[in-house]
């Protein structure tokens, strides 16, 4: 006969062996990467969007100092080269009449940098005015 010896009950194993304790290391580090990789993209994003912010802010700003005067007496910025310049902003406006329709046409152009690249947008709306 040969003689057996029982193997330990599966209770007794405890703790984690090495193997598993690298691929849980290897799993986080994998999660912990990613994060700190999308934190970046959002930083990146946020900055863009405050830039944007502050140059809508000003064609509003624009839009409303142009619709609270006097229709007549508003001019342009006189193109691009005499545009104001505001938080790294710069802003050109165009006021156009156009005769017997009673409206003036307001284009207001906005051009900022967000991570070395320009931008540009562009802002148009027509106010009621007296005949020009």
């Amino acid at each position: 006969m040969t003689n057996q010896q029982p193997d330990a009950p599966p209770a007794a194993r405890r703790g984690f062996t090495i193997v598993e304790v690298m691929v849980a290391i290897v799993i986080l580090s994998i999660g912990i990467l990613a994060l700190a990789a999308t934190a970046g993209v959002v930083v990146r994003q946020m900055t863009g969007a405050v830039h944007q912010s502050v140059a809508s802010t000003i064609a509003y700003s624009r839009m409303e100092r142009i619709r609270s005067g006097n229709c007549v007496a508003m001019k342009d910025s006189s193109g691009p080269a005499a545009g104001v310049k505001t938080r790294n902003v710069t802003e050109f406006w165009r006021i156009k009449g156009t005769p017997g329709s009673h409206m003036l046409l307001v284009t207001d152009s906005i051009v900022f940098i967000v991570r070395g690249k320009q931008k540009f947008q562009k802002y148009i709306t027509e106010y009621p005015c007296d005949p020009i």
